[in-house]
């Protein structure tokens, strides 16, 4: 389930940006990341047994897309909903790492290369749209990056040398 969040997650986002007519350049990637997570999902939902599933949430998805800009102030608010879901996501990572002082086999580079793209994206934001919507987005998402990446790194477990 938190599955789907993301991916509509992904879905609100590029159409966000197909919404306000923003340049192909600052959304290319999310048409490439929805699709990676939908065969990844009808993969899922393949080997559970639940192919059933996958009409409902092809309805919800595409009705899902369609509802967003029924309104200007719905599809704001979802994307400020985005927002706050994928900050939830981080500080659920966060809290895990904190309950357990364990980065066990949480990857730093894989963190860190987030907060890296979220920092090219607050660059790439300001040039091109200047949205303050997406603008806070990416600056969360890179401060909880960072933070998650500090965390790790200060729960690493060294190797003792005999």
């Amino acid at each position: 389930m938190l599955f789907c969040v993301f991916l509509f997650s992904f879905l609100v986002f590029l159409r966000y940006q197909i919404y306000y007519g923003y340049p192909l350049q600052t959304y290319l990637e999310y048409p490439i990341i929805i699709a990676q997570d939908v065969i990844l999902l009808l993969f899922i939902l393949r080997f559970n047994g639940n192919m059933k599933r996958a009409l409902f949430y092809a309805v919800t998805f595409w009705g899902g897309w369609y509802m967003l800009t029924l309104r200007k102030w719905i599809i704001d608010l979802a994307m400020n909903l985005c927002t706050f879901i994928s900050a939830a996501s981080k500080l659920a990572q966060l809290r895990c790492l904190w309950q357990t002082k364990d980065s066990g086999q949480v990857s730093a580079l894989t963190w860190s290369m987030s907060a890296y793209t979220c920092a090219t994206r607050i660059f790439t934001t300001v040039v091109t749209t200047n949205d303050v919507a997406v603008l806070i987005r990416f600056i969360i998402m890179f401060i909880l990056n960072i933070w998650v990446t500090a965390t790790i790194l200060h729960y690493r477990k060294t190797k003792k040398t005999a």
